[in-house]
């Protein structure tokens, strides 16, 4: 008797074992969609069972769309259906370009300033341009160029430290380093003002205009030059691109700033 009660347990957990195997292996179907949209679950929850499901075995053939859209399932649900296991999206996060390169070159164009060791880009401030000399200029059948008289807002640079100084200027195609001007800013109260070439630089030497500043950039890769300095006077100073003109503002209505501290 008790061998007979044995054997019928030991049937009855096969049974449950078997029918617990066909449950977790049955595949997603077509009418457990149609089910769940019966039953008034939003396409969110419906799509989230479909990604979700181990397995499926969707119809979706033309016969099978129309019996869906009968049921009144979504084209939201339906794509699920025929996407079950869609591959991870791609991150669509920006990408931040470092400011230099491993080699230490910097791969974005602007003016760079090395501090302790590190390779730091200089914001550039707007530029207000009154250009003046233009009459003189033809009086003199243009010997003696016109001049641009430019206004920076804020009365000193974000940008005070001590000599000695280190840049890099990456340039724009077609550019040199020596195509830019050092200019010494004349301290205004809440502003600085500055008096550059019109149409290119002048250097100290030439002895043109006296905001211009003399230097010797030392060329270090393609349009990257580095810049010394160890004894610049104490005030504001700032490079200005090339392509000084108040009809080109969208070039040259900017200038890199930085002040000397004692």
């Amino acid at each position: 008797m008790k061998q007979v009660r044995l054997l019928a347990l030991v049937v009855v957990c096969l049974g449950a074992t078997l029918s617990l195997g066909q449950q977790l292996s049955k595949k997603m179907s077509n009418q457990d969609v149609i089910d769940m949209v019966s039953l008034g679950l939003s396409d969110d929850v419906v799509v989230d069972k479909i990604h979700g499901a181990g397995a499926t075995d969707f119809d979706t053939g033309i016969e099978s769309l129309k019996a869906l859209k009968a049921a009144k399932v979504s084209d939201a649900v339906i794509r699920a259906m025929i996407n079950p296991h869609p591959a991870p999206a791609a991150s669509t996060a920006p990408v931040v370009a470092p400011a230099a390169s491993n080699s230490g070159i910097p791969e974005e164009v602007g003016v760079y300033m090395v501090m302790k060791g590190k390779i730091t880009e200089i914001e550039p401030e707007v530029v207000g341009w009154q250009t003046g000399g233009v009459l003189k200029s033809i009086a003199t059948q243009g010997i003696t160029k016109g001049h641009t008289n430019g206004k920076v807002m804020k009365p000193k640079s974000s940008i005070q430290s001590p000599n000695p100084f280190e840049f890099i200027i990456k340039t724009p195609e077609g550019t040199s380093a020596t195509e830019y001007q050092l200019l010494k800013l004349d301290e205004k109260g809440n502003r600085r003002e500055f008096r550059a070439m019109t149409g290119g630089i002048i250097h100290a030497s030439g002895g043109a205009e006296k905001n211009s500043l003399e230097f010797t950039p030392e060329k270090i890769a393609s349009r990257t030059w580095r810049i010394k300095f160890a004894d610049l006077k104490k005030g504001e100073y700032g490079f200005l691109p090339p392509g000084v003109s108040s009809q080109s503002i969208s070039s040259s209505g900017k200038i890199y700033t930085f002040g000397v501290i004692e």
